[in-house]
């Protein structure tokens, strides 16, 4: 199942290049949890060989921070061109999911259920 993606997608090496206006949100540390997404979903896949690549990049990658995630993005980018359809969709959804995310909802979200079990 695929959606339309609100947060108007990019590019992940484009999205990690941005400033983002929130200063809660820093996007090379939301990196390890979409690379972990992007690892389990290559091998439930049966994508074993990319998977391990992707893995050898973030535990290669060198640099300052920003050089670093620009790195894991790059590969990112390059998985999605190299899979086929279906897994390439599901990649996109991972993508969406971390560049639509704002921390300001997910508190607020998080208050609105702490009032409604008192």
């Amino acid at each position: 199942m695929t959606f339309d993606c609100k947060a108007k997608l990019k590019p992940m090496k484009e999205w990690v290049k941005e400033k983002d206006p929130n200063p809660n949100i820093c996007k090379p540390c939301s990196l390890g949890v979409i690379t972990q997404w992007y690892r389990d979903e290559l091998k439930e896949q049966g994508q074993q060989e990319i998977a391990d690549d992707l893995e050898k990049t973030v535990a290669d990658a060198e640099g300052d921070a920003d050089q670093v995630a620009l790195t894991i993005c790059e590969e990112l980018d390059t998985i999605k061109e190299s899979v086929e359809q279906p897994l390439r969709e599901r990649l996109k959804d991972f993508d969406c999911a971390i560049q639509a995310f704002n921390p300001d909802d997910a508190t607020v979200n998080e208050n609105a259920t702490a009032d409604n079990n008192t």
